[in-house]
């Protein structure tokens, strides 16, 4: 018993064990997100590097042969000449989507009657699979451009629509209150009240819609003119020249960055309110 109590007493003295004093910037950069991010990805092309040596090359492709085919593919100038009639449809059928999904998102999130009257129609082609209309779509329209503009609106129309009918919906009842008791008149309270508060939301659902439109893109070149990215990737797959493939979805990936880092950044000007605190 009285071993014990002189050990005791001796691990009293010597207190907790004492932490190695790393210096405050490597505690900032060991804990900071961008540091987590990069060794995610440093381990994600790690892992992608050493399956796709250690597989098949019909079936799969390692990091490497994929950024060379990357490379290969832009200094050809065959990836411009995939992505440049997508540019186009891209731009085309998103501006159409945004202006009617927002508009239309605004008049019905702000009058109940219409809401109530169009809903149905709206939920069920919104429930109703797009591919499902690939058919219909070329026996209208065709194979060309204005048949792949309609579909990929139809993927983003929805998505963009009811994020902003949603955000005019839960506009906050106290600023229309004010608004009513100074007698705004309905015109003014949309564009003065109720647009700046559902701001966050359009911004959200043009995110949204484009990720959805990006998936009619590629789609359209599957099923319709085989041409395009979405046609370059079929092609490349079908010969089994997985290296190129990738490197064809790649260029997806790095588009669909791009735009949504730019809608972000628009979102931090316009609306800082809504992301603030955000990285």
């Amino acid at each position: 018993m009285a071993q014990v109590k002189e050990t005791a007493g001796v691990v009293a003295r010597q207190g907790p064990p004492t932490e190695v004093a790393w210096p405050g910037w490597v505690r900032r950069v060991a804990t900071s997100d961008w540091t987590l991010r990069l060794a995610t990805f440093v381990v994600f092309i790690g892992v992608w590097e050493w399956y796709g040596r250690s597989t098949n090359t019909v079936t799969f492709s390692s990091a490497s042969r994929t950024w060379d085919a990357l490379y290969e593919l832009t200094t050809s100038g065959k990836l411009w000449d995939a992505w440049r009639s997508d540019f186009g449809i891209m731009f085309t059928a998103l501006s159409l989507a945004a202006v009617l999904g927002v508009t239309l998102g605004f008049l019905l999130g702000r009058f109940s009657t219409l809401d109530k009257f169009f809903e149905p129609i709206f939920n069920s082609l919104f429930m109703t699979p797009k591919v499902a209309l690939l058919p219909i779509i070329a026996l209208w329209m065709g194979f060309q451009f204005n048949a792949k503009v309609l579909l990929v609106v139809l993927f983003s129309f929805f998505e963009i629509f009811f994020s902003v009918r949603n955000g005019v919906k839960v506009t906050d009842a106290e600023y229309i209150n004010v608004a009513r008791a100074y007698m705004i008149p309905e015109g003014m309270m949309l564009r003065k009240v109720i647009a700046p508060a559902s701001l966050p939301y359009v911004i959200t659902g043009l995110r949204l819609g484009l990720l959805q439109g990006m998936v009619g893109l590629v789609l359209v070149g599957f099923f319709l003119e085989n041409n395009g990215i979405g046609g370059l990737i079929s092609r490349e797959s079908s010969e089994f020249k997985m290296h190129t493939t990738f490197a064809a979805m790649i260029s997806v990936m790095f588009f669909g960055v791009a735009v949504n880092s730019s809608l972000r950044f628009l979102e931090r000007r316009i609306a800082p309110w809504n992301v603030k605190g955000a990285t």
